[in-house]
Order: C-alpha cells, then structure tokens, then sequence
C-alpha cells in the first residue's frame, strides 16, 4: 500500500523488530533454564527434541469440545500501514483466537519485553527466534512466560500463565543481529499443557502467487502491539482482518496488516477449507519517523511490514525426520 507524506514532515527511515517493551507494576515470571539446540549444530538432539515437543511438518488443528469456532475476533460486533488503523481488540473467547497469547519477559524491575505466539501443540508456541533469543547477545532470554488469549491484561485462570522451559529456534542470529531474517522462528516449550483446553493452529505453506493472489485481502494478523488498544497497550491483542501479502524481500513475505511493536511473533492467518491456518509470522516493520515542523510532534509512520514464511520452519522438521 502506498503512503503519501507530507512534506512539513522531516523524516528518518528506520527498521525495528515487532516486539515492545511495556511497564509493568508486578512481575511474575518463574524461573527456569532454558535450553536451545540449533539442527544444523546437534542433528540427533534436534530431532529427539522436536519428538519431544511433539511437532510434525504438517499437523492439524485442535478444537477442544465446547470452544465455538469464530470468525469474528470481538465479541461487540499502527506502526499501521496507509493512513488509517483497520485493527479492533481481539474480546472473543472462542476459537481460533484463544489459541493465541502474549509472550513476555523482564527487561528489569518495571518494564517486561512482549510478543505475540500461537500454541500449534498443547505445550508449544509458535513464535519469532527474536522473541526467545536476545540478537545482541546470541544468548536464550530468562523468564520467558505465556499468557494465553490474554483480554484486558488478565487470563481466563491464572493457572494457565506457563513457563517457557525449552526452545527451538531458526536463528541465533549470530550470522546478523538484523532483523528481518528468514529464519527468525521459533518454537517455545511450555511447562503445562495449555492447547487442551485452549486450542492448537497448524500451518499451511502456500506459494508466493497463491498468497498474492488468492487471499489478497483475505489475511488476518493477531499481535500484541505496544500501541493498541489506546488505553492499554499490549494488554489485548489487536487483529487486522482484511490485509494482504505484497510480495518477497530478502527471503522473507512483505505484508500491510496494521502492526507495531509487541506483535513479534503474531500469526497472519488464512482461511483454508473451512480452517484457520497460519500461512506466515509478523517479525518486523519498516517504518519513518520524524517531527511535524509546524507542532514540533513526533510522527511515526509504517511503510511496510516483514513476515516469515512457513517454508524454512517445514523445511526444518522435514530435515530432522528424515
């Protein structure tokens, strides 16, 4: 989508990681050590460790018995692309949306870093690599927790706020601290398992043409953005229902679902044969920033957004199952 910008606008061209810092009075996560094995370094750890988290290169969905299915992310009725926002809070309890949630860990005493996963097994999420890994120090974060389809800051129990206790990932991003990455994907153990009573996704790998054309403006993203919902950022995932894949950069999918920090991670959905899939991951945002000459305010303005696409990650599980 083209943005047409003022000229009173002075202007920087910046690229960030979908990911947000929020304040947080009380933290809570539990501590644990992580551990994270890269295919490519231990062939027979990897493939005894996807065995363990239970993932095969093409799953189905679970919809437990008695969670409804629907279309609709609300239950009333930007770093954005274009000059609106298009996205509404995701309310709705029910399928596929209560198989999404808000990742998290302490930066310090006060501020938690978020971003965004879909549970694709009972005890796994799927996120972005840059949400688990710290690309400055190649290193696993500590304290990694998930919050499943969090409304309003809270979880339907408390009980079910998991530990992250294991990871996978494409990318430690010791080749480039840069994102976007093709391989920046990952998948995040949990300590309980939450997809039994919450739902799992799958994925679907579609062709560049299939995701250009066929489901142009048929795509639906979920994240958690550091922006949105006005009155409390981050605390209710926003969903864009109704934006498109623009094509192909540097391995990754180029897409104009309204986004911001925070939604690293988010899935960008399809509706495939009555399912929902997930056909690719927001990681980042390419964005301009600046001030407006004439007020002196900040403006933040998105350009275009990043995403992953399935095929490495199938590409990966089929390696290691071979």
């Amino acid at each position: 989508m083209k943005l047409n910008h003022p000229a009173s606008y002075s202007l920087l061209i910046a690229l960030s990681a979908a990911s947000a810092l929020l304040t947080t009075s009380a933290l809570t996560a539990r501590a644990h050590t992580p551990i994270a094995t890269l295919l490519s370094q231990v062939q027979q750890t990897a493939a005894e460790k996807i065995i363990a988290f239970g993932l095969t290169p093409n799953p189905e969905p679970y919809i437990p018995e008695g969670l409804s299915q629907s279309r609709n992310p609300n239950n009333d009725s930007r770093g954005t692309i274009g000059l609106g926002d298009d996205r509404i809070p995701m309310t709705s309890q029910n399928y596929p949306w209560s198989a999404i949630g808000r990742l998290q860990n302490p930066v310090d005493d006060t501020r938690i870093a978020i971003c965004t996963g879909s549970l694709v097994t009972p005890d796994v999420v799927l996120t972005n690599a840059h949400c688990v890994i710290d690309p400055e120090t190649n290193q696993v974060k500590p304290d990694i927790t998930f919050k499943p389809n969090l409304i309003n800051g809270r979880v339907e129990d408390e009980a079910d706020v998991a530990t992250v206790v294991d990871v996978i990932y494409g990318t430690d991003f010791s080749d480039s601290n840069a994102v976007p990455h093709p391989n920046d994907w990952a998948f995040a153990q949990l300590d309980r398992p939450l997809g039994n009573k919450y739902g799992t996704l799958s994925w679907t790998q579609l062709t560049l043409s299939e995701l250009l054309n066929t489901y142009e403006g048929q795509l639906i993203l979920a994240g958690y953005s550091g922006d949105f919902p006005e009155n409390l950022p981050g605390r209710t995932a926003g969903v864009h229902d109704g934006c498109s894949i623009l094509g192909e950069a540097e391995g990754n999918v180029l897409h104009d679902c309204d986004t911001f920090g925070g939604s690293s991670g988010g899935p960008i959905l399809a509706f495939i044969n009555d399912e929902f899939r997930i056909v690719a991951l927001n990681s980042a945002e390419r964005f301009e920033e600046g001030t407006l000459l004439s007020t002196g305010e900040t403006i933040r303005a998105g350009i275009i957004n990043y995403g992953v696409k399935i095929d490495p990650i199938i590409d990966f599980l089929n390696q290691a199952n071979n």
